[in-house]
This record gives C-alpha cells, structure tokens and sequence, in this order.
C-alpha cells in the first residue's frame, strides 16, 4: 500500500474564550473522519498556531487536507512538506493531540517552539519528531 506523510502549519482564528471548546470539536471531527478514512497523525497546539501530521493513502490525505484548507479556523496554511513513506509514525493515533501549556512546554522547547515562534517558520522534519515526542509521552 502506498503511504503519503503531510504536514502543515497555519494560525489560529480562535477566540480566546472558545479556545478549549474549538479544540475538542476539531479532535472529534478528525478522530472521526479519519477513522473512517484510514488517515492517521497528530495534532499540535500553540497559543496561535496550528502544526498537523496527516499520514495515509494519497487520496485520502488529500482529501482530509482538502477539508483544513477551508476550515475558517485555519488561518495563513502552509504546507510544509508531502512526500512518501514507507510506514507510519502514528499508526494508532486516529489524531493525537498536544497543547503547548506548562506540562509540554519544555518538549516544545526542545524543538525550539516558544510562543514566539510561528510552528510554520518549523522545519517540517522537526515538527514530526516533535510530534513523535509527544505521542511517546504518558497519558
């Protein structure tokens, strides 16, 4: 079977007071879709950003990209990288999840995500050993 890996990074358009309750709508939905799509990867928080980790068949990584692209809680998207794989890094991972708060603060740092930093100036490389760190991590 053909694998694709893509990720991206893009900006916030959340409000700060719905910000809790819009994350767990887009990891629903994507828990969801991906689930019935076989698409698998992880999903990474900033105070203002965004970074994805979408891993499956070509179409259907495509298809869920497709559905970010027009998500008006996406903001500045940029593909940062698509290339082929030959397994996944996230193959039980229907969505992961990571919020840079004060528990992940200093795995984010390691990769040298600071709020600071836009998660998009991130080598693409960099974000999914990032995400891979934070999948590792306990519950």
């Amino acid at each position: 079977m053909t694998l694709t890996r893509l990720v991206y990074a893009s900006r916030s358009e959340f409000v700060e007071t719905d910000r809790r309750s819009e994350i767990e709508r887009i990891i629903a939905s994507a828990r969801r879709l991906n689930t019935q799509n076989d698409v698998t990867g992880f999903f990474m928080v900033t105070p203002t950003g965004f970074a994805q980790v979408l891993e499956g068949r070509p179409a259907n990584v495509a298809e869920t990209y497709g559905r970010i692209v027009v998500d008006p809680r996406h903001r500045d998207i940029r593909l940062l990288s698509q290339e082929p794989i030959a397994e996944r890094r996230f193959p039980r991972w229907s969505m992961g999840l990571a919020e840079q708060d004060e528990t992940t603060m200093f795995i984010f740092g390691l990769y040298r995500v600071t709020p600071e930093t836009d998660l998009a100036e991130q080598p693409a490389d960099a974000l999914v050993d990032l995400a891979g760190e934070l999948a590792s991590r306990p519950a």
